[in-house]
């Protein structure tokens, strides 16, 4: 589930060690993270029974009855010894278990208390044959249903006495379980159930900030359709293992009561939580794998809908049905591993963080099993909470994928707008000379007309074209006037700059606007562009006229009438001659 880049032949190894941690620090400190989240957990909730004590145990086939409370009596029992905290052997057909110990006279105990934990369990307990606390109503399922916390004061000494603790279910393919068993001080049981509840609420912790952070992102950046959807899946499944974990903690329930409704929210997840799993997988593994996924995913959903409809109708669906739920979820699990290991994790290289979340679900997921479904396994918690640390790389990458996948578009979309503009300016421009074509002559004069009014600067106008341009065209050809043309555009270019439009008018027409030029100006700047035109065309001159804006109320026909009628008298000078608007016969 961890792989590294692949590296060229002769690359020292000590440099392939580096790459590889460099590339899995992530993975590589959520590893460290479930094992020693696992270890201290482990170590932490031992029970710290007195090493002297035997544990024993017996077993009672069938339901037990009133008499069979009240009328307790450890003599009439072939007691069996066990090893105390792993669960004792049993037949597949027993009900009703005894587990006792007999406390030595050496024994001695602080403020004698006992606290244990039970899950859908009837709990008695018996000091010698006194019964001294009971728990639930073997007649009624309800009421033993969920997590319960048993704290029994004991007011005598245990020492040289025998401790029986009776628990009985009434689900045929559900034992129950015991946990947290300890004899001491209240201050040893909370520091332990303080210790377990830490476990668990960091978890949930990482599990509430890695939800945040998804609807962060997605709030924030926003992605397309596929995206998003995988985000909600994630933000589904995390949410899911939430509610999961309520169940099974020891937090909710001590803390809130309510033991049947947390552990039925408890059940609720379980059977939804590996369909969403199987919707995440589905998204990210090689299509030619889509279809087992899809297959594992009906078994899954067909299995939820068969529990739910047993649950309504009263068969206690979400219990009963647990034997048929943990087989199918394991081999659904390893189809899922399948698909996310054979796929190509060149293309689909989020698959192997989602193999090494899923195989972790599949180890932790397994040894709860073991424990809570098969009583083959002693733990002191749902070692599934642990598994919330795997499926952080998986969720860092698709989120960072999804950040390079949104900059690449980001920066695709900026070389569309680039490419977009130049095709904008390309139909905006005429093909010969690169100036811009007629049609850009309005928003031009809108554009500069703007600035003056509200800046308060001048602008001015000039028309101007080639001088006997058609005698060019018939005795040098149609291509030397086009190159005339193109040398006329290439040395005007030259010699504007920002503030300045440049734009062919037609044919042999040229006009140019320029901000900043009043009427002597641009005059001026007439005059310099026919000097250096002359000089270069070898013969071929312009003439030029010239008109300025007079103010908001001038029009841009008008500014073309004034610079028209400059342009006549510079005809009749002679040609080859800058005249304005100011001049006689163009007033």
């Amino acid at each position: 589930m961890i792989v590294s880049a692949p590296l060229s032949k002769g690359v020292h190894p000590m440099n392939k060690i580096l790459v590889f941690l460099r590339g899995n620090v992530l993975t590589l400190l959520c590893v460290s993270l479930l094992i020693g989240a696992t270890a201290l957990a482990w170590h932490l909730l031992a029970t710290p029974l007195d090493p002297y004590m035997r544990a024993e145990y017996a077993v009672m086939k069938g339901n037990p009855e009133y008499k069979d409370i009240i009328g307790f009596r450890a003599g009439n029992f072939d007691w069996q010894e066990y090893d105390y905290p792993a669960p004792p052997p049993m037949p597949d057909d027993t009900t009703t278990v005894y587990l006792s110990w007999r406390i030595p006279l050496s024994a001695r105990f602080v403020n004698d208390h006992i606290l244990f934990a039970t899950t859908n369990q009837d709990a008695y307990v018996y000091l010698d044959d006194e019964l001294i606390y009971m728990h639930g109503d073997w007649s009624k399922l309800t009421d033993s249903r969920g997590r319960a916390f048993h704290y029994v004061h004991l007011d005598q000494d245990l020492a040289g006495k025998r401790l029986t603790i009776m628990l009985h279910s009434g689900y045929p393919n559900w034992l129950g379980s015991i946990d947290y068993f300890m004899i001491g001080s209240s201050h040893l049981f909370l520091r332990s159930l303080s210790l377990a509840d830490a476990i668990y609420i960091s978890s949930l912790s990482v599990a509430v900030a890695l939800i945040v952070f998804l609807v962060m992102d997605l709030a924030w950046r926003g992605a397309h359709a596929r995206r998003r959807r995988m985000q909600l899946y994630l933000i589904a499944y995390l949410a899911s293992f939430i509610l999961w974990t309520t169940g099974t903690s020891s937090f909710f329930p001590r803390i809130y009561g309510m033991a049947n409704f947390w552990w039925e929210l408890h059940l609720v997840m379980l059977y939804i939580m590996p369909l969403i799993c199987t919707r995440i997988t589905q998204e990210i593994v090689s299509p030619q794998f889509i279809r087992h996924v899809k297959k594992t995913m009906k078994v899954f959903a067909l299995l939820f809908v068969t529990a739910t409809i047993t649950e309504i109708v009263g068969l206690d669906g979400y219990m009963n049905l647990l034997f048929l739920f943990y087989p199918l979820l394991l081999i659904g699990s390893l189809v899922l591993i399948y698909t996310l290991v054979r796929s190509n994790w060149e293309y689909h290289p989020a698959c192997r963080y989602a193999a090494f979340a899923m195989t972790a679900i599949v180890i932790f997921g397994g040894i709860d099993a073991l424990h809570w479904e098969y009583h083959q396994l002693s733990v002191m918690l749902s070692t599934t909470v642990f598994s919330i640390y795997a499926s952080i790389p998986f969720i860092f990458y698709t989120i960072r994928e999804q950040m390079l996948k949104d900059a690449a578009l980001a920066q695709e979309n900026e070389e569309l707008v680039r490419e977009l503009e130049i095709s904008q300016n390309e139909a905006q421009r005429d093909f010969l000379t690169g100036c811009y074509n007629r049609h850009q002559l309005g928003n031009g004069f809108a554009k500069f007309s703007a600035l003056s009014y509200e800046r308060g600067f001048k602008f001015s106008f000039a028309i101007f074209d080639v001088d006997h341009f058609k005698t060019v065209n018939d005795t040098k050809g149609h291509l030397a006037g086009d190159q005339i043309l193109k040398e006329i555009a290439d040395t005007i270019h030259e010699e504007i700059d920002r503030r300045h439009l440049f734009i062919r008018y037609g044919g042999d027409e040229f006009i140019l606007l320029a901000l900043h030029y009043d009427l002597e100006a641009m005059v001026a700047f007439c005059e310099h562009l026919r000097h250096i035109l002359e000089q270069r065309l070898d013969g071929v001159t312009l003439s030029f006229g010239i008109s300025t804006w007079h103010g908001k109320k001038d029009r841009l026909r008008a500014l073309i009438d004034r610079a028209d009628r400059a342009l006549y008298i510079s005809k009749e000078k002679g040609r080859n001659t800058v005249s304005a608007e100011n001049e006689e016969g163009a007033a």
